[in-house]
């Protein structure tokens, strides 16, 4: 075969490879536009920046905003960070709970508080396993805006799969009646043990900063679930 036409159909071959690499790169970014614009938008956040095992301790968490309907507006789900301070709770908690080694648990009840959060720093740094607390801005424009009453957590026996773990203020959502009308942008959720501002942090988990926050309006609600699974090991 003449060396030029034996280039020619290499070259071919090799253009021919890129296209369908091309195509099916192009088709999954179609699928991720259309998911990203769709009136219910069904996101997954991932990414090994911003997840994190402590242990045998693993956090996942779940949001859904409802607007006056009671129909989806929005639905995010992603892994959460168990936060230094909340494994070192959760020790003091099982083995010396009169005590105050590492954590102080005095008036705590149990991590059934979930607070949000919207400052946009959260939207800048990732969350931290060093975190104690939400996110506050310098100029004070965003902080912990909300928290739950206490939610008495739902645990299922290990049957092979790890103990889970699941407190979600589902059944009493977060309602919005006061941001004016743009709203506001959720950009943190954390699991605390206390009632108010304050108390232990269990896990955090922030916002990708590619989807700017949670938006909400007045007369939306928002559903928050974080799931915990105790592992057994291997």
């Amino acid at each position: 075969m003449h060396k030029s036409k034996a280039r020619h159909i290499q070259l071919m071959k090799k253009y021919t490879t890129l296209a369908l690499i091309g195509a099916i790169v192009a088709g999954i970014a179609g699928l991720i536009s259309i998911d990203a614009i769709s009136a219910t938008s069904l996101v997954t956040m991932q990414g090994a920046s911003d997840f994190h095992e402590s242990g045998l301790m693993i956090g996942h968490v779940t949001y859904e905003v409802r607007g006056a309907d009671g129909q989806i507006k929005q639905y995010l789900q992603g892994d959460n960070l168990i936060t230094k301070q909340g494994t070192d709770c959760a020790a003091q908690a099982i083995f010396d709970n009169m005590g105050s080694e590492v954590c102080d648990l005095t008036g705590s009840v149990g991590f059934g508080y979930i607070a949000i959060g919207n400052s946009t720093d959260a939207l800048v740094a990732l969350a931290s396993v060093d975190d104690f607390e939400l996110d506050v801005d310098a100029v004070g424009t965003g902080k912990e805006i909300k928290r739950s009453d206490f939610i008495d957590a739902d645990i299922t026996a290990n049957g092979g799969g790890g103990t889970k773990v699941v407190i979600s203020n589902s059944a009493s959502p977060f309602t919005f009646t006061d941001l004016g009308p743009l709203g506001t942008r959720v950009t943190q959720s954390g699991l605390f043990d206390a009632a108010v501002s304050g108390g232990n942090m269990f896990s955090i988990r922030d916002i990708p900063d590619s989807l700017g926050g949670i938006l909400v309006k007045n007369v939306d609600t928002l559903a928050v679930t974080w799931t915990i699974t105790l592992t057994s090991g291997p």
